[in-house]
Parts: structure tokens; sequence; C-alpha cells
């Protein structure tokens, strides 16, 4: 199986709806879900396949098995013919930057002089035979043994560079940093989420079917803008080739907001093959977990509800619960998916 990297960069800010409602009354702001779920991405993607290839959308819909001999890499609408990786980030042409680990605990700066230096990461560890009988919902809850300083945090929720793994695993410090072109090539290093994008505040009005204003419908929202030098990078992995020019556009999220696309060459992951855990590089549904996770400890942020539209149906998806990117499974595997990292 082939994975070919596409870096996406948007030409404006970026919504991507959570779960939460627009109806009037309920709701006085819509939060964005950021970085976007797989499964838009993948949407993004099949739009501009059919697109750069003149397959009109509701044809595909009315009979997606005719399309599967000429273009086998759609599949069906409910099951496309790749696996998405990611998605994850770039900074300026050659450095990745990962979602840090959920079982990382440090002692993050909180002030602004404490930031651009180097500093202890921890990792956290299942509970085995413990004289304290400490108990959880799993048969070994994952805690961090002797911390460093009485602050320590879980780190679910920041960047790494490739680097930073490595570094965490020979118990190195790492620089924590707010500063994009702070960052060199092979240099570990960890960023807060508001070093690699912004939240913006819309206020909007509704529209009448006449396109006019709805009196009394204001609505905010909360966008999202990538800082300059950062862009969206995400893994098509597929038996099939993938058939799509090397440079073009895709739309994305919510006002179908234009991005340009381009084929990266190659793409590094860190390698952990003696690694003894498996780090979710994209939010995973716990549904459809692997049989050998489903027990196994592990350290996660907090679960995302995500819901959708089936446009197949023209239904409304079941809300599923999914672990978010970073989470930890103390467990290791020789057939390893696209979406999980031997760490």
């Amino acid at each position: 199986m082939q994975t070919t990297w596409l870096a996406i960069d948007p030409i404006d800010t970026l919504f991507f709806r959570g779960a939460e409602s627009m109806v009037a009354g309920e709701n006085h702001a819509v939060d964005t879900l950021f970085p976007p779920m797989p499964a838009t991405i993948t949407g993004a993607i099949r739009t501009a396949i059919m697109g750069q290839n003149g397959i009109v959308p509701a044809d595909y819909l009315k009979n997606p098995e005719s399309w599967l001999d000429t273009f086998p890499i759609l599949g069906l609408p409910d099951a496309p013919g790749f696996t998405l990786t990611g998605p994850l980030f770039l900074a300026g042409s050659d450095c990745l930057l990962l979602p840090a680990p959920a079982h990382w605990f440090a002692d993050p700066p909180d002030k602004k002089g404490d930031w651009e230096k180097e500093i202890p990461v921890q990792t956290a560890r299942p509970l085995n035979g413990s004289p304290l009988g400490l108990t959880g919902s799993v048969a070994h809850p994952v805690w961090l043994n002797t911390p460093k300083k009485p602050d320590m945090q879980p780190l679910s929720g920041w960047w790494a560079t490739a680097a930073a793994f490595a570094a965490v695993q020979q118990g190195k410090d790492v620089l924590f940093t707010r500063k994009l072109e702070a960052l060199q090539p092979g240099q570990p290093a960890i960023l807060p989420a508001s070093a690699i994008f912004v939240r913006e505040e819309r206020v909007g009005i509704a529209l009448t079917p006449e396109r006019t204003a709805k009196e009394g419908y204001l609505y905010s929202t909360i966008h999202v803008r990538l800082r300059e030098g950062i862009c969206i990078v995400a893994g098509v992995a597929s038996e099939h080739p993938l058939p799509l020019s090397q440079d073009g556009i895709l739309q994305l999220g919510g006002e179908q907001r234009i991005c340009r696309y381009q084929r990266l060459p190659s793409l590094a992951l860190p390698e952990g093959k003696d690694g003894s855990c498996l780090m979710a590089l994209s939010p995973l549904a716990l549904p459809s977990l692997p049989e050998p996770l489903v027990t196994v400890s592990r350290a996660s942020g907090k679960l995302l509800r995500i819901g959708g539209w089936d446009m197949a149906k023209g239904f409304h998806k079941p809300m599923t619960a999914w672990l978010p990117a970073g989470t930890v499974f103390f467990a290791s595997s020789n057939d390893t998916p696209h979406q999980l990292l031997t760490i």
C-alpha cells in the first residue's frame, strides 16, 4: 500500500462545525472543531477526484458501483478506497508537526518570559502491581510516577516535531517554543496549538429564501486561520493510484472554502521500530477500534463526539465517540494501521 502526502494551504479562514446545534435560542455561538476530522478531508479529496475527472457527484451517488472499475479509489459512499492519515501540519517546507502523545507530561511555560527554553518531558506508564490499591476503568490505569515537578501537565493537544519523539525517548530536554521561525530541521521542539493557528470570531446574519436579512437571526461562529508558513498535511494510503494532478484546488469545510494543494515528494514520520506504544495520528472511532486495542491501557485527551451528514442517505449520521489524535495505546503490533505510529 502506498501513501501519497498532500500539503493543503487554505486561502482564507476555515470553519469546521462540531456537534453543536445551530437552532436559534439553543446556542449563542457555534465553536469549530480543528484540526478537522479525517472524514472531512476525505470528502474533499473525493470531491476533487470527481471534479478533475469529470464525474458529477449526483451521478456517482446514484450508482457508485459503476465507477469502481475506472476509479476504485473512490470506493463506496460509506467506504472510500483509501485511508487518510492525519491531518498533521507542516511548518515551512520540511518541518513536520505531529500531535504530542497524550502520555507526555511537562511543566509548560505560562509566562511570556518562560518560553524559548528546553524543558524536561516525562512519560506516564500503566500502573502495575501498586501497593496503593488504585483502580480505574481499565485494569492498569496510566499514571506519572515520581514527577520531576509538582505542576506536571499532560501535553495532549500540543504539537511536536518529529525529532522530539527521539529526544523524549532518550530522556533529553525539549525546546518549548511559540516561534515558528525558531524551528530548525532536526530540532526537538514542542509547540502549543496557538502557535500553529488562531481562532477568529465571526458574526453573521441568517437569510430568507429571497436572500434578504432575516430579522433577529444573528449568529456567531469561530473560524480558524493558519499562521503564516503553516499548511495542513494529509496522507492518502491506498492500493490504487490517486487520480489527482500534481497541484490543484480543494474545497474544504463549512462554506466550501478554497484551498490550494500540492503533492509532497516524501514525508518522513518518526521511526520507533523498538517502541512499546502506539500513537494515533488521526482521531479513531471507539466502536471501530481494532480488537487488540480495546482492552489495553491507554492515555488520551477528551473524547470527541461527532455526527455529520450522510449524503448517500440524505440524513444525519449517528453520533459517534472518537479518541483524539495523540491517544497512546500501551501495546505493540507487527501490523500497525496507517493511523497508528509506533513510538
